[in-house]
């Protein structure tokens, strides 16, 4: 039973079944009130009926003794009749002295009997008149007197009843409401746990949803939240494979330079043992050592070259996260790019301090987003540009601010309120995934990137990031 509990299905049933007994219940119990009611309303007009019958009696009654007209106590007697079926209709609870009223009616029947034969004709006649009024008279006081007490009693028993459906109604109503306010949580709590993670998930506070504390109460949701997890972890797989083409793309950009940066130590390394080799008897030990120093330090210059490229090339997990310092990382980012800024004639400004500026990242993904900035901005320049290359720090809002500034032709409005939406481009040979690759990159670090361009008046992107603070430096 426990486990089916743990099915929305399951809990959507027993709701609807819950909910269809209080209403039942209810249904069934108005039914009833309405229909004692009902009962007690036909008792009342079977009396009403009686009273009146006997009324009419009395009138025949009068009748007869004005005009002493035979057919009225005949209709008279047929009446009583009549009275005396309905009378024994009801139920003798709802009706007291019932034998008493029997036993004047037949006693006033009698009496009526005797006209009808002509026995209440001469002396005995005229007291036989008496004793009929009088036996009529009784019989039309019981009965009303009768007809009074029952109808209080049964106007006292439909307002129980009323009462009864009033207080049904209204104990009804509450309960009815807390009802489904506790179906209600106890259905979409689960859901409402997921939509919260959801929300959490988006902003970027978690990677995954959670199962334990939904695992126990929803199956339907369990099964979501593991499969939105499974979706999570497929979409930053691809974030990651695009990340990583997007890095190529950008070593491919500056491949040429690199090559050429490489080779001129391995020239220089070249024609170093080429001489070593030819002139080696020739030469004196400190002359030799000398040559074979400056092989190494050829060497240490090709090795850096690679190694920049390397450490630029790989792949890190998003989720890794070190201190980094910005100017270091510019530092790092300019010596990747020296070459390229050298073939394209690209004077460079810094204005950016070692030690002021600590954050929390992944420094692969952070220097790939200024490798995409600096490449845009001396793509857009062309030849002989000028960058500069600021950073600062706000101490109120404890956030750096890394600024790389072009003099390039500026992005005009209608493309600049485009340029982060993935695959919009208007290089021919561009993917339109650079900015917005880079976009996602800082949106993970928890940042911003802001684009500031003028057409013809160069274009300024920074990128905003939270500082270290002193709680996270002691956790890390």
């Amino acid at each position: 039973m426990k486990c089916y509990l743990k099915s929305l299905k399951v809990k959507l049933i027993y709701s609807f079944a819950v909910v269809f007994l209080v209403t039942a219940f209810s249904s069934i119990a108005s039914i009833f009130a309405i229909s004692r009611v009902e009962h007690k309303m036909e008792i009342m007009e079977q009396m009403e009926i009686i009273t009146l019958q006997t009324l009419i009696v009395r009138q025949k009654e009068k009748n007869f003794l004005l005009y002493g007209n035979l057919q009225e106590l005949a209709d008279a007697k047929n009446l009583l009749g009549y009275i005396r079926k309905k009378i024994s209709g009801l139920d003798p609870k709802y009706l007291e002295d019932l034998e008493n009223i029997n036993n004047l009616i037949n006693s006033y029947e009698k009496i009526i009997e005797e006209f009808l034969s002509g026995k209440g004709y001469g002396k005995t006649g005229n007291a036989l008149k008496g004793e009929l009024r009088e036996k009529g008279h009784t019989l039309m006081t019981l009965i009303i007197k009768r007809a009074n007490s029952l109808k209080d009693k049964l106007e006292t028993e439909v307002l129980k009843y009323k009462e009864m459906s009033f207080l049904l109604l209204w104990v009804a109503i509450p309960i009815g409401l807390l009802l489904c306010l506790f179906l209600a949580e106890w259905i979409l709590q689960p859901i409402e746990y997921v939509r919260k993670q959801a929300i959490n998930v988006m902003s970027g506070k978690i990677k995954a949803i959670p199962v334990e504390p939904i695992a126990n109460k929803c199956m339907e949701c369990d099964g979501l939240v593991r499969s939105i997890n499974k979706m999570l972890d497929t979409i930053e797989s691809k974030q990651q494979q695009l990340v990583q083409s997007e890095k190529l793309a950008a070593i491919g950009k500056v491949t040429a330079g690199i090559a050429h940066e490489i080779n001129n130590p391995l020239n220089n390394i070249s024609l170093t043992a080429e001489v070593l080799l030819e002139d080696m008897e020739n030469m004196t030990c400190d002359e030799r050592r000398e040559m074979i120093n400056d092989i190494l330090v050829q060497a240490e210059r090709a090795r850096d070259i690679v190694h920049h490229l390397l450490q630029f090339s790989r792949m890190k997990k998003s989720t890794l996260r070190e201190k980094v310092d910005l100017a270091k990382l510019v530092e790092d980012t300019l010596a990747l790019l020296k070459n390229e800024l050298k073939i394209t004639h690209t004077k460079v400004k810094t204005k950016v301090e070692k030690g002021v500026a600590t954050i929390f990242g992944n420094p692969n993904q952070l220097q790939q987003v200024l490798v995409n900035i600096i490449l845009n901005a001396i793509q857009a320049m062309g030849e002989r540009g000028s960058l500069e290359i600021s950073l600062r720090v706000d101490k109120e809002t404890k956030k750096a601010y890394l600024s790389v500034k072009d003099n390039g032709p500026g992005i005009p409005d209608e493309v600049l309120k485009h340029i982060l939406e993935p695959f919009y481009t208007t290089k021919k040979d561009g993917t339109g995934l650079g900015l917005s690759v880079s976009y996602g990159i800082i949106k993970e670090h928890k940042g911003e990137i802001h684009i500031d361009s003028k057409k013809g008046e160069g274009t300024t992107v920074t990128i905003e990031l939270p500082l270290v603070e002193k709680d996270e430096e002691k956790s890390h």
